[in-house]
């Protein structure tokens, strides 16, 4: 009658450290969100996701060419992340990365991306 008992134990320890990894997979996907657009000529991308108890923001700029001199300023609510000039690379793309207290689902993060001769793109994700 004990072996059955440590059997049906362990069958249920089992059964709650899989249920405890379903939870974690699937609170992992729920802490990404990403937002995709186009403005003037270019696409953009910008997604925060949660990493190391806080949240990793991510913008990327695909323009027309290499060699472009954009200003991009990456927000939090209203605190700034990242501001500064930025050049495409030999694919013509910007890429920049920000990390930021909190869960990405706590604030809208927003990028404006703003060439030397031309309209600025602005992205936003979140409420």
């Amino acid at each position: 009658m004990q072996k059955k008992a440590v059997i049906g134990g362990a069958a249920a320890g089992v059964v709650l450290v899989g249920a405890g990894a379903w939870w974690a997979v699937a609170n992992g996907v729920e802490s990404q969100t990403t937002e995709r657009g186009t403005c003037g000529g270019a696409t953009w991308e910008l997604s925060a996701e949660g990493e190391d108890g806080g949240t990793e923001v991510s913008a990327e700029l695909q323009s027309s060419g290499p060699g472009e001199v954009w200003q991009v300023e990456l927000l939090r609510d209203d605190t700034s992340l990242l501001d500064g000039t930025r050049t495409t690379d030999e694919d013509g793309e910007i890429d920049v990365d920000a990390f930021s207290s909190g869960n990405p689902g706590d604030a809208t993060y927003a990028v404006t991306f703003t060439p030397e001769d031309g309209e600025a793109c602005t992205a936003t994700l979140g409420s």
